[in-house]
């Protein structure tokens, strides 16, 4: 039954994608005739442009976005009397009724007035194409540039751990609890920057070091089952990193990053008898050349780590070529990361080093782990092309990425060289105003040359559609589907590995310029990376054994919010959520009484739940100079079989921040709170292995002088030890100034 079910898919998906590639013929009021909207976007307090204000005609789909100049045009509005929604995150939104003439063109000045609390940043993860955050269909949050760079951060991973419903659990990014922990293998988030999957191709894992810190435009994470458009590892949410195109001036940013870490909470915990810090700076230059936009990008950072075996080194380089303007170009991106750090898998016991009659040493490692040492070297290269037109618009694009580790435990030297070529092609359509469909068709080949799991080739190919249909002024509906199939090792077209069909719906209910109420229901799935199912190896007290008969994860997955700005200073976020999992991929350790070795082997949980509620609120007062937000999330997770809670989930998650603005100084700080793991998969017995709150206190000082800015942090200002995996000491205080130079 499957085959015939699979191909009634496939080709229902193609017939459509067919479709849309021929274009149709002009319609009175659709996107072929109409008038023509064209006008600015300014601050009304300074008359300024407002760059990346969303500008919508309510009852259809047709949005623009506002460019450096704050210059909008809307082609094919249909005649008659219209309303404008226009939005930008830190701005009040707004409604302008205009009258739209038959053909022709309507011009207009729109101004906005600043308010911290508004929301309606610029987003493409949830439907691939530009839309306000606040017409989203399911909850994203946005960071962008100043929002990431007030938390100095090294990596972008240390600043998206601010975002509310976000924890890293180790190096697992968990979203709404989706994806627990699994020891730096497979992952339900998939990271994106513009658009490409950087997850690694063999272990699944965020490749935060590829991505060029300076030159983030905005960070989009998007909370929820996203597989109806990114398939695969879409299951828990998405992240999307968004570079930013060449200045029209020439601009070169340096920014210099140096700090320490401050002795751990116990004196006992001292391992060493200097200063341990870290510093980093990285350089780059942006330009045009005529219609050429270019720049470079090169990053260099050391870190001693504020526990034993936990020093770095990183290189980061990136280039980036753009010709053409918004309606045609061509880009052209390549980023490559080099790291070298010590690894630090379990902490120090009793026997293993000096602990000076402690039962363990939080900070230090087992003597025989001290040359621990893992360098990777990360590839990626990427080529698009889009065109827009009044109806249709193309996206071809084609992409290589290459990871190649190597890993030295001393009696074991082991590695991995990998690579995957992509490529994706995608059609819009917009036959009528209130309609606008999105098709596409995606593919890729991964081979992995692996010492712990072999060599295995994998082939992916999907196709997605996704309609978004205004209804009436106030209301917009989505619906879409992708279709995966993957192929492990060779196998026939009629019999692959699996396959599967992620269908998703979402609708947003408009009744005013200051209130959405969003509801969505989607398919998610996962495929267990080459890791999970082939991994053998022996090391740090873990033996992990490989499960080839592990089968794919799957979940129903959705959401009910509602976002309002109540009052000119504050504004509220409340959304209900769940995730309903059939064949949930966990880690399976048993402790091997004999041998004392831990054996992990990756196993399917046959149903499992999380549920929860996460509420935002944001205040801004005294004009704008004291901005805030707090935000908690309540989580409820059971595996279906045991009764138990899902590992490595907190029931609460609470994430706060505040700023103040004096004239050229800002004072900020944030507080991040979780409550204890009700259940852990290694070390369960609470009393030799007690399981602990995080309670992290952040502070933050910034001055400008003109175009150069001067940050000065303290992180973990309580200097609170703590641990969220058994035996892993996460980072006690540290103190980090920076220098941003932009010339």
């Amino acid at each position: 039954m499957r085959r015939p079910r699979r191909l009634l898919a496939g080709a229902g998906l193609a017939l459509m994608l067919a479709a849309a590639a021929t274009p149709a013929p002009a319609q009175p009021g659709t996107g072929g005739g109409g008038g023509t909207v064209q006008g600015r976007v300014l601050d009304v307090s300074n008359g300024e442009p407002v760059e990346g204000a969303t500008v919508r005609v309510l009852g259809t789909v047709l949005i623009a976005v506002t460019d450096a100049e704050g210059s909008f045009v809307l082609r094919g509005v249909p005649a008659g009397p219209r309303r404008l929604s226009v939005e930008r995150l830190g701005y009040a939104p707004q409604r302008v009724e205009i009258e739209v003439p038959a053909a022709g063109v309507i011009g207009m000045d729109i101004s906005l007035e600043v308010r911290a609390v508004a929301v309606g940043a610029v987003v493409v993860s949830a439907t691939k194409r530009a839309l306000g955050s606040f017409d989203a269909p399911l909850s994203v949050s946005v960071q962008e540039t100043a929002e990431i760079r007030r938390h100095n951060p090294a990596t972008l991973n240390d600043a998206i751990a601010y975002v509310p419903g976000v924890q890293f659990v180790g190096d697992q990014l968990n979203i709404r609890g989706s994806s627990g922990f699994a020891r730096g293998v497979g992952t339900r988030v998939t990271l994106l920057m513009d658009g490409i999957v950087i997850n690694s191709i063999d272990a699944g894992i965020l490749n935060w070091d590829m991505i060029p810190l300076t030159e983030v435009e905005r960070v989009e994470i998007l909370k929820g089952s996203d597989s109806a458009l990114y398939g695969t590892s879409a299951l828990g949410g998405v992240v999307n990193v968004v570079t930013a195109d060449a200045p029209a001036d020439p601009i070169t940013h340096i920014r210099l990053r140096a700090g320490f870490y401050d002795n751990p909470p116990a004196a006992e915990w001292i391992w060493s008898n200097r200063t341990l810090g870290y510093s980093g700076v990285e350089l780059s230059h942006g330009r045009k050349i005529g219609s050429l936009g270019v720049w470079l990008r090169g990053g260099l950072a050391g870190d001693d780590g504020f526990a034993e075996n936990s020093d770095s080194e990183r290189l980061n380089l990136a280039l980036r070529l753009g010709v053409g303007d918004v309606d045609n170009r061509f880009r052209l991106f390549g980023t490559w990361a080099r790291e070298d750090h010590g690894e630090t898998t379990l902490w120090c016991e009793a026997g293993q080093c000096d602990t000076r009659g402690l039962q363990f040493q939080p900070a230090q490692v087992p003597v025989s782990d001290l040359d621990d040492r893992t360098r990777s070297d990360k590839t990626l290269v990427s080529a698009s092309w889009e065109r827009s037109g009044r109806v249709t618009s193309t996206f071809v694009r084609g992409s290589w990425q290459r990871n190649d580790w190597r890993t030295d435990f001393g009696s074991s030297v082991s590695g991995a060289e990998s690579n995957r070529l992509g490529g994706e092609l995608r059609l819009g359509w917009q036959p009528i105003a209130p309609l606008f469909m999105t098709l596409g068709g995606v593919g890729d080949y991964s081979d992995v040359d692996s010492q712990l799991s072999a060599q295995h080739d994998i082939i992916d190919a999907a196709l997605y559609l996704q309609l978004e249909l205004g209804l009436g002024p106030f209301l917009t509906f989505t619906a879409g589907a992708r279709g995966d199939v993957r192929w492990l090792d060779g196998g026939s077209f009629s019999d692959p590995y699996t396959e599967q069909l992620s269908p998703r719906f979402g609708i947003v209910f408009a009744p005013d310029a200051v209130t959405r109420v969003r509801a969505s229901v989607g398919r998610g799935f996962r495929a267990p990376t080459v890791s999970e199912l082939f991994t053998a190896t022996q090391v740090g007290g873990f033996r992990v054994v490989p499960n080839p008969d592990l089968l794919p994860e799957r979940s129903w997955a959705g959401e009910i919010g509602v976002q309002r700005v109540l009052l000119p200073w504050l504004s509220l976020d409340v959304a209900g959520f769940f995730y309903d999992f059939d064949q949930l991929i966990e880690a399976d350790t048993t402790l091997g009484l004999a041998s004392g070795e831990i054996l992990v082997a990756f196993r399917n949980l046959p149903a499992a739940t999380v549920q929860g509620v996460e509420t935002l609120a944001r205040v801004s007062i005294f004009g704008d100079r004291l901005q805030g937000f707090a935000s908690w999330t309540f989580l409820d997770t059971e595996d279906k079989a045991s009764g138990q809670p899902l590992p490595y989930r907190p029931q609460h998650l609470v994430t706060a921040s505040g700023n103040i603005l004096l004239g050229a100084l800002e004072l900020g700080a944030d507080w991040r709170f979780s409550s204890a793991f009700e259940r852990v998969k290694v070390f369960t017995n609470p009393r030799s292995d007690p399981r602990l709150e995080m309670r992290a206190l952040d502070a933050r000082l910034a001055y400008r002088i003109g175009r150069q800015l001067l940050r000065f942090n303290v992180d973990n200002m309580l200097n609170y030890g703590y641990n969220l995996v058994e035996r892993n000491l996460e980072p006690i205080r540290r103190y980090t100034v920076a220098l941003e130079l932009e010339f």
